[in-house]
C-alpha cells in the first residue's frame, strides 16, 4: 500500500463464520414435487445458497388455501430471521404466515404491516406522492363495483385528464382498452364501463378496491425495476415484463423516499416520461417482486444476507459513508472495474483491487462472513468513491479484530481516512463480539500514524515490527457513534 494515509493491511474479508446468524430463505415450493423448489425459484435458491444461507420450501397451496401449518411443514423450527421469497400473497396470508412460523421459532424479517406498506399502493403512495402519478382509491369488495355517482366525485380532481384503472396491487393493461384506461376522467359512464369491467376480470383477486391513476406518457426505453435492501439500492435491472430493455435510471430523488419508507426489503418501477423525468410506477415487497428471467441475482441475495444476519449495508456518520462491498461486486473491483461507483480518480486504487481480490478469495473458499470485509469509502453527500477501508477478518476468539484503510491519491489530505477510520472503528467497538480494534502502521509511515491517533486510536507498542493502534471497550464514547445505514422499523 502507498505510505501516505494507509494503515497496513490489505483490505479483506473472513474467515469462517457460524451460519447460524444468517437468515434462512424459504421459497415456493413446487406443486408436482413438494419437497423441491418451484423451478422458477430455483435459481434464486441456488443464489441464495451461494451467498450461505439455507433455503426452505412451503406449500403455496395450503397457505392460500388457509392451512398455514400445513404449507411450513418442511421449515426447519427455531430457524431464526427468515426472507420469504416466493409467489405473490394477500396480506392476510401473508400475516397468517409470519404468525405461524413466528410460533415455529422463525421470524420474517418483513413484518405483516411493512408486507401491506409495501404490496398495497396505499401504504406507500404519501411517501413517493411527488414522484409518482396522481392516485386517488376508494374501498370494495370482489365482484361489487362502486356506484357511478361514487366514481365520479373520486375522478373529480383529475378533470378531464385520461386515467388508469387498476386495484391496490394490479391493474389489467393486457386488457387496456376494457378494463384500464379511460381517456377522460370526466366521462363517467366509460369510467363506470371500464371499472366494471376490471372489477369482473379480477373476480377474487381483486385486492382493496379501485384506484384511479394519473395517465402519463413514457418514453420507449422501458422500465428498470430497482431493489433496496435496508434503504440502499442493491440491484438495478429490467422490468421482468420487458427483459430486453434496460435503462439505467436516476435515483437521486428516489433514494430518500425510499429511506423515509423504513422497509427493510422493497422495490421500485421507474419509467422516464416523455419530458425527461424519472417517475414511480409502482412500489412493491421484495419478497415478491419478480426478477427477470435471466438476472444475476448474486448481488441481492448477498445484500439479503449481510442484512438478515444484522449486519449493515452502509455505515454513515457526517461526510462519510461505508458501502459494504459484497463478493459479486468486489469481483468485479478486483479487476479493476468501476462496479458503478465514481471513482475520485476515475477507477479503484490498486491496493483497493488488492483488498476485493483476497475478499473474493475467501468467499470462494467459503470463508466469506458477512460483516467484516471490505467497505467502500464514499463522499455521502456527492457519492463518490474515495478508497476502501476494512477488516483483515471477522473477530477472533478473544475478541480482537483488525482494520486497515486505503485512499486514492487525489483524496489523500483531507481527513477522509481519520473520518472512516472512526466511523468503522465505531461500529467494530459497539459489537458484543469485539473487545478490541486493532489498526497496523509502519514506523516510517507518520501520515498513518496520525491518522489513527486522530481517529481515536491509542498507541499501544510493536507487533511484528510495526506499530500497533488500538480501540478497546474502555474507549467507546459519543465520538464513536453511528449510523448504521437505513435500518428499518419494520
Amino acid at each position: 500500500m502507498p505510505v501516505d494515509e494507509t494503515a497496513s493491511t490489505d483490505n479483506t474479508a473472513g474467515s469462517a463464520g457460524s451460519a447460524a446468524h444468517r437468515p434462512l430463505f424459504l421459497l415456493s415450493g413446487d406443486p408436482l414435487r413438494p419437497r423441491r423448489t418451484d423451478p422458477h425459484f430455483a435459481a434464486e435458491a441456488a443464489a441464495a445458497r451461494a451467498a450461505g444461507a439455507t433455503t426452505a420450501v412451503i406449500d403455496h397451496e395450503a397457505l392460500l388455501s388457509g392451512d398455514a401449518e400445513r404449507a411450513v411443514a418442511r421449515v426447519p423450527r427455531d430457524a431464526g430471521p427468515v426472507w420469504y421469497r416466493g409467489w405473490m400473497l394477500p396480506a392476510p396470508r401473508y400475516a397468517e404466515l409470519a404468525a405461524t412460523l413466528k410460533a415455529h421459532g422463525c421470524r420474517l424479517l418483513t413484518t405483516p404491516a411493512a408486507y401491506r406498506t409495501a404490496h398495497e399502493l396505499p401504504g406507500w403512495y404519501d411517501t413517493f406522492s411527488a414522484l409518482t402519478p396522481k392516485s386517488a382509491w376508494l374501498p370494495c369488495a370482489p365482484g361489487r363495483a362502486p356506484e357511478a355517482a361514487a366514481l365520479a366525485r373520486l375522478a373529480q380532481p383529475f378533470g378531464g385528464a385520461p386515467l388508469v384503472v387498476k386495484d391496490w396491487v394490479k391493474s389489467r393493461k393486457h386488457e387496456w382498452a376494457e378494463a384500464a384506461y379511460v381517456p377522460d376522467a370526466g366521462d363517467t359512464a366509460r369510467l363506470t364501463s371500464v371499472v366494471g369491467r376490471f372489477i369482473t376480470l379480477q373476480e377474487e383477486f381483486l385486492t382493496g378496491g379501485v384506484v384511479l391513476r394519473a395517465f402519463e406518457s413514457f418514453d420507449a426505453a422501458g422500465e428498470a425495476r430497482v431493489w433496496w435492501v435496508d434503504g440502499e439500492p442493491v440491484l438495478i435491472g429490467a422490468h421482468p415484463d420487458t427483459p430486453q430493455q434496460r435503462p439505467t435510471p436516476v435515483l437521486t430523488q428516489v433514494a430518500p423516499a425510499v429511506r423515509q419508507l423504513g422497509l427493510r426489503f422493497v422495490t421500485t418501477d421507474l419509467a422516464r416520461r416523455v419530458d425527461g423525468v424519472w417517475r414511480v410506477v409502482e412500489v412493491g415487497d421484495g419478497q415478491v417482486s419478480g426478477l427477470p428471467e435471466g438476472a444475476d441475482s448474486g448481488p441481492l441475495f448477498e445484500a439479503l444476507v449481510t442484512a438478515g444476519a444484522g449486519f449493515p449495508l452502509t455505515l454513515s456518520a457526517g461526510r462519510v459513508a461505508l458501502r459494504a462491498l459484497l463478493p459479486t461486486v468486489a469481483a468485479r473491483v478486483a479487476d479493476g472495474e468501476t462496479a458503478g461507483f465514481d471513482w475520485i480518480d476515475g477507477a479503484p486504487p490498486e491496493s483497493t483491487s488488492d483488498g476485493a481480490r483476497i475478499a473474493v478469495r475467501a468467499a470462494v473458499a467459503g470463508l466469506y462472513r458477512p460483516g467484516w470485509g471490505v467497505f467502500v469509502l464514499t463522499d455521502a453527500t456527492t457519492g463518490t468513491a474515495l478508497g476502501s477501508i476494512g477488516f483483515h477478518s471477522p473477530p477472533d476468539d478473544a475478541g480482537w479484530v483488525e482494520i486497515g484503510y486505503d485512499l486514492s491519491p487525489s483524496a489523500r489530505g483531507a481527513g477522509w481516512a481519520t473520518d472512516a477510520a472512526r466511523l468503522l472503528a465505531g461500529w467494530a467497538a459497539d459489537r458484543p463480539e469485539v473487545g478490541t480494534v486493532c489498526a497496523l502502521a509502519e514506523p516510517e509511515n507518520v501520515p498513518s500514524q496520525r491518522v489513527l491517533e486522530r481517529a481515536g486510536f491509542r498507541f499501544a507498542g510493536q507487533r511484528d515490527g510495526l506499530l500497533a493502534y488500538e480501540v478497546d471497550g474502555t474507549t467507546r464514547d459519543a465520538p464513536f457513534r453511528v449510523n448504521a445505514g437505513s435500518r428499518p422499523r419494520s
